[in-house]
């Protein structure tokens, strides 16, 4: 149940698809490729994706159960890709999928505490979350302000941010924003993201920023005159990049100073609150 007040704050994201798995096998089947573990989703979320069997991202979504069948939460632009490796996985499963045109994705970012079974399963800051029909008209179209709250807090998606299959998860952070379970078993790209996870810290990840100056995609930024990193996205003030970790990492969390190539541009940066210390 949503009251009055809640609804008018929903807005709804359009560029998000929903993908309905369902069959006899379904749970056993997303269970051995993806990397949340599926057999503990019951009244909650959660934050998954698949591997290539490198180890290398090529999606993220969110995904929850509706009686026996699944509805993955999954960018817009990767959906029939995505649709394709399942099929190319499932074999003889018995696994159905389906894109639900009639069911869209409504978020409330200013609402982090009030419906816990809706709240998003990366960051409870990020807000909650709901899948509704397409048509619900209790809603807004400003997902611009999702995507900014996305940027402050740090956190990157395939399909706008993140290209699929160019960085690592755990370069995403998604050990941080609880999608990789180590301890499921077997999914496709476990065995180097295991590795990866065992030895600790990663060389590099996503880390947000501020800055007034104008950066573009691919910019790269410069510490210590050595290039540590790669703007990968920016909104107004406000931008997530791609650096090498180990070079700034800092403890008490103060902010960081990076210049741009020339010396002249210059972000601060400050670790995401979700990162331990």
């Amino acid at each position: 149940k949503i009251n009055i007040n809640m609804e008018k704050k929903l807005i709804k994201l359009s560029d998000r698809s929903i993908l309905q798995v369902k069959g006899r096998d379904s749970e056993k089947f997303l269970q051995g490729i993806i990397t949340c573990n599926v057999e503990k989703i019951t009244n909650k979320s959660s934050y998954g994706s698949i591997l290539t069997p490198q180890g290398k991202l090529l999606y993220d979504f969110i995904i929850l159960k509706q009686n026996n069948d699944f509805l993955i939460d999954i960018y817009k632009s990767n959906v029939d890709d995505f649709i394709k490796l399942l099929n190319m996985y499932k074999l003889r499963s018995d696994v159905e999928l389906i894109k639900r045109e009639d069911l869209s994705v409504f978020v409330n970012i200013n609402d982090e505490h009030s419906d816990n079974e809706n709240i998003d399963p990366r960051l409870a800051s990020i807000g909650l979350r709901k899948i509704l029909d397409s048509n619900y008209e209790y809603s807004s179209d400003k997902k611009i302000l999702y995507e900014k709250k996305l940027i402050k807090l740090g956190i990157a998606e395939t399909g706008d941010v993140i290209k699929p299959g160019e960085m690592f998860p755990i370069e995403a952070n998604l050990d941080y924003l609880n999608g990789i379970d180590f301890q499921k078993g077997c999914f496709i790209g476990q065995e180097v993201s295991s590795r990866m996870h065992r030895k600790g810290k990663a060389k590099k990840r996503i880390v947000c920023f501020k800055s007034n100056d104008n950066f573009t995609n691919n910019d790269e930024l410069v510490y210590n005159n050595k290039t540590i990193g790669t703007v990968i996205k920016k909104i107004e003030d406000y931008g997530l990049a791609l650096i090498k970790i180990d070079k700034i990492i800092n403890p008490e969390r103060e902010t960081i100073t990076i210049t741009s190539k020339d010396g002249i541009k210059s972000i601060d940066i400050n670790l995401p609150t979700f990162f331990p210390i």
